[in-house]
């Protein structure tokens, strides 16, 4: 067999293959969102992991000592189990309210009790997150409960302006 066949033998498929490699290269980049894909976020765009409280998120800007991340990290593991019950009950809540909406036929009576319960299950989920929050909120300094409190403030501005700018378009 000659070097050029031999050549040929293999540059026909390493060809086919990189031009399916680069269609789906090409694929996975248009099918981003603009901006990127945001690592927070789930299917359909939606926050994944159970639902912070205000300046919680921010916890890793405020210059924590250790002892400081261990008492939180305490806090936040003596109340995961409640945490988590929490937004199952809030999932199984919309879930049913979700399956109400969307039945065969409309019975208002079982969308407004699926709906009470819903708002029974989120306010149970805030009152819990707010006592994480108090609760962590004793382990910070009074600088560092200063810097939460600006970055909250600079965060509800950003939020602010990105809806403004929803609304433009």
């Amino acid at each position: 067999m000659s070097a050029k066949r031999r050549m040929t033998k293999w540059m026909v498929p390493a060809k086919v293959v990189l031009t399916l490699g680069l269609f789906a290269a090409a694929d996975t980049v248009w099918a981003q969102p603009p901006g990127g894909p945001r690592p927070d976020r789930g299917r359909m765009g939606r926050r994944q992991g159970p639902p912070s409280g205000g300046s919680m998120m921010r916890l890793g800007q405020l210059d924590l000592s250790e002892v400081q991340r261990e008492q939180i990290g305490s806090i936040r593991e003596g109340n995961r189990e409640a945490a988590e019950a929490a937004s199952g009950r809030v999932r199984e809540a919309r879930e049913a309210l979700q399956a109400a909406v969307t039945a065969d036929v409309v019975n208002e009576g079982a969308i407004r009790t699926v709906a009470a319960e819903l708002g029974a299950a989120e306010g149970d989920a805030a009152v819990l997150r707010a006592y994480v929050h108090a609760q962590v909120w004793q382990v910070l300094t009074p600088d560092q409960q200063a810097a939460a409190r600006e970055a909250e403030a600079t965060m509800r501005d950003r939020m602010a302006q990105r809806q403004r700018r929803r609304q433009q378009r």
